[in-house]
Order: C-alpha cells, then sequence, then structure tokens
C-alpha cells in the first residue's frame, strides 16, 4: 500500500470517518472536524503504523490531507525518519 493510501486509512480511523471523506483536497479542520486532540492522536498513530519519529511541529502546517501526505513523505525519506 502506497505511503499516501496507508496515511488516509490511519487518518478515517483515528478520526472515525468513512475513509471516502478522507481525501486529499479535504481540509482538516473545516471537512474532517480535526482538533488539536486529533492531532496528538494522529501523531501517535502515525508513528506507530509507520515506524517513524514524528515532532508535533512536523505536522502544524498541514491544512489539508495532502499536506499531511506530503509532510510524512519527507519524514520517511529522511536519513533518521525524522525532518
Amino acid at each position: 500500500m502506497e505511503t499516501g493510501s496507508r496515511i488516509r486509512a490511519i487518518l478515517a480511523k483515528a478520526l472515525m470517518l468513512d475513509s471516502v471523506l478522507v481525501r486529499n483536497e479535504a481540509l482538516l479542520v473545516e471537512d474532517l472536524g480535526f482538533s488539536s486532540l486529533d492531532r496528538f492522536e494522529l501523531l501517535m498513530e502515525l508513528e506507530k503504523s509507520l515506524g517513524i519519529e514524528i515532532q508535533e511541529d512536523d505536522l502544524a502546517s498541514a491544512k489539508t490531507v495532502a499536506d499531511v501526505v506530503r509532510c510524512i513523505d519527507v519524514i520517511i525519506k529522511s536519513p533518521k525518519g525524522k525532518y
């Protein structure tokens, strides 16, 4: 499964949403009801599921699902699994 699909599935599960709603262009807050608590829970789930280390600041500027995917791709491709 490619990274984007895995991240969208993790997002859907963490937010308890139908996976159809978790599209790349979906806005985290406005479309998906993403809260600061959701951000923390998502970080924990992404770290656990993908085996990477994510700093809270890494996703601070993410506004859409695609932004989250891009951030995680950068982390995965970096030498130590983080920015």
